[in-house]
């Protein structure tokens, strides 16, 4: 058995030839991992692990689903109209993944909730979240000891990974395009 980090390294093939030091950032639905792996001869050696197990993806679903309630002035009143609103959230978050503007609608016991959501209106509502995560990178760097220059890569691993605001942020703070 190996460990998560190690697996994604491997999955993604640093294992074939790549020497350095890799950081594995992993995004899932409900926890954040970030471990630093230095590579050398095929050995993948642990040098510091970090993160949240209280931050994912669905954070940033319910922050969305929050600030369309505050933007219509409208209330999820009842345990369907808030899971209702929390998968029209996830959705509108992944086709902005794609998209610059998607229509985020949803039938709530109050009425119809109808709002535009443009891409930096949810970086902006979700941007707290975003940072939580590269805190706890930051800390897993003094942790090994190392700076961002240090790294050569980062593995992204988790679906919530593919949002372009976490790319961007990861590859600004380690100075490298994410992988």
């Amino acid at each position: 058995l190996i460990n998560e980090p190690t697996a994604a390294a491997i999955a993604y093939g640093l294992d074939q030839g790549s020497e350095g030091v890799y950081a594995v950032y992993d995004l899932g639905g409900g926890t954040f991992d970030i471990s630093i792996l230095r590579l050398t001869r095929g050995v993948f050696e642990v040098l510091a692990t970090g993160g949240d197990s209280a931050l994912g993806g669905d954070d940033y679903d319910r922050a969305l689903a929050a600030w369309a309630l505050a933007q219509t002035g409208l209330q999820a009143t009842t345990a369907q109209d808030l899971a209702r609103l929390n998968q029209a959230a996830r959705q509108c978050k992944e086709a902005l993944t794609d998209a610059e503007e998607v229509s985020l609608t949803v039938a709530l016991a109050q009425g119809p909730l109808h709002c535009t959501v443009r891409r930096a209106d949810f970086e902006a509502c979700t941007q707290s979240l975003t940072q939580r995560t590269l805190q706890a990178v930051r800390k897993c760097l003094r942790d090994a000891d190392l700076s961002a220059s240090d790294i050569q890569g980062v593995v992204m691993v988790g679906g919530s990974t593919r949002m372009p605001q976490i790319q961007r942020a990861v590859g600004e703070l380690l100075g490298c395009t994410p992988l």
